[in-house]
C-alpha cells in the first residue's frame, strides 16, 4: 500500500495557516471583490449600495468582501464599464446612461414604467440580463435607488411645455426630450451646474428627484416641472469571470440578499424624493405642474422621443425591449 508522506514542516506550515485564519476571524476561502461606484463614496447611490454589500459581507460570514476602489476620481464614470467588463474591477455601481455606447439597449431601461420587482416578474430583468452577459461580459445583478423619476428644475417659470429659446443643462438621458420640446442643451459637468444656473448659461437642467440638496442646487433653482418622467437606472453589474468564481453558494447568497436590498432601496428612494421636494419647497422652490393635454403631451414626448432614439440604434432588439415594457 502506499503511503502519503508529510515533512513536518509542511505539517507546521498548514497548521500555522489554519490558526492564523481562526484567530483573524478570515474564512479558508475568501472572493475579495474591487469595486467602483459611478458617484462618490457619501453620494445618496454609493451610501444605498453599501447597504447591499454591508449585508452581503454580513450574511456571508465575510466569505465575500467588497474591496472599494473608489468612485469617479479613481475611475472615470464612462470608463467604468470597460473596467468591470475586463476585470481590472469586479464589480461596479453604474447607470445605464454611462454603457449605452457599448450596449444601445441599455437606453431604454429608464423607459420602463415597472419596479425593478415587476420587471423581475415581466421577464425584462431576465432579458437584460442574459443580453448583459452576451455582449458586455458582466452578471447583471438589477437596480439599486430605483423607482425615482428625472424632473427638469427652472430659473424661470413657464407657461405650457416648450421649452424653446431655453437652454438646459443635457445628459444623454433626456437630450432628445429636451431637444423634442424645442430647448437647446448644453453639456457641463454635474460641478458646473450651480455656476451655469447662477451666470445664467443654463435656464434649467434635468436630474433624479434625490440629491438636489447634496449638489446645493437649491440655492440657484426657483422651480421643479410636474409631473416627472423616466425613471433611475443605477445599475450593479459584476464581472462574468468574477461572479463564475464564486462558489454556487455564495452567488445563490448575493442574489437572494440584492433582491431583498433591491426592493428596500426602492422603498427607501421614494420616501427620499418625497422628502427632498419637501425640502425644495421650504426653501422657497415652486411647482410647474402640467395637467390634464399639456400632461399628457408632456409625457408622450418624453417617451417617444426616448423610445426613437433606442430603436433608431437597435430596431430588432429595442422593438422586443419596447413589446416587453408595455405589455
Amino acid at each position: 500500500m502506499n503511503r502519503a508522506v508529510f515533512s513536518i514542516p509542511a505539517i507546521l506550515c498548514c497548521l500555522i495557516l489554519i490558526g492564523t485564519s481562526l484567530l483573524s476571524g478570515t474564512p479558508a476561502y475568501c472572493a475579495r471583490l474591487k469595486t467602483v461606484t459611478f458617484a462618490t463614496a457619501d453620494s445618496v447611490w454609493a451610501r444605498q449600495f453599501r447597504l447591499f454589500t454591508d449585508a452581503v459581507q454580513r450574511e456571508s460570514k465575510k466569505e465575500t468582501r467588497f474591496l472599494f476602489v473608489g468612485g469617479p476620481e479613481a475611475v472615470p464614470p464612462f470608463e467604468q464599464i470597460e473596467a468591470v467588463r475586463s476585470g481590472v474591477v469586479d464589480v461596479a455601481l453604474l447607470p445605464a446612461a454611462y454603457f449605452v455606447p457599448q450596449l444601445p439597449e441599455a437606453d431604454a431601461m429608464k423607459l420602463s414604467r415597472h419596479s425593478p420587482m415587476e420587471e423581475r416578474k415581466r421577464g425584462i430583468y431576465g432579458f437584460y440580463r442574459e443580453l448583459m452577459e452576451q455582449k458586455l461580459n458582466v452578471i447583471y445583478l438589477g437596480k439599486m435607488a430605483s423607482g425615482v423619476s428625472y424632473h427638469f428644475y427652472m430659473r424661470k417659470p413657464l407657461t405650457g411645455p416648450d421649452f424653446k429659446g431655453l437652454k438646459i443643462r443635457i445628459t444623454p438621458i433626456y437630450e432628445p426630450f429636451v431637444r423634442a420640446l424645442g430647448g437647446v442643451g448644453v453639456t457641463t459637468a454635474p460641478g458646473e451646474v450651480y455656476v451655469a444656473l447662477e451666470r445664467a448659461i443654463v435656464d434649467g437642467f434635468g436630474w433624479p428627484a434625490i440629491g438636489i440638496h447634496e449638489m446645493g442646487w437649491q440655492e440657484v433653482i426657483r422651480y421643479i416641472i410636474e409631473p416627472g418622467f423616466y425613471q433611475t437606472d443605477v445599475c450593479v453589474l459584476i464581472n462574468k469571470g468574477s461572479w463564475e468564481r464564486l462558489p454556487a453558494e455564495e452567488q445563490r447568497l448575493i442574489t437572494r440578499i440584492f433582491e431583498r436590498m433591491e426592493r428596500e432601496s426602492y422603498d427607501l428612494s421614494r420616501k427620499l424624493a418625497q422628502q427632498e421636494k419637501q425640502l425644495l419647497f421650504s426653501r422657497g422652490v415652486r411647482m410647474i405642474e402640467f395637467k390634464d393635454g399639456e400632461k399628457d403631451l408632456y409625457l408622450d414626448t418624453a417617451y417617444r422621443s426616448g423610445w426613437d432614439k433606442v430603436l433608431a440604434k437597435s430596431p430588432v432588439t429595442g422593438a422586443r425591449l419596447k413589446k416587453l415594457m408595455e405589455q
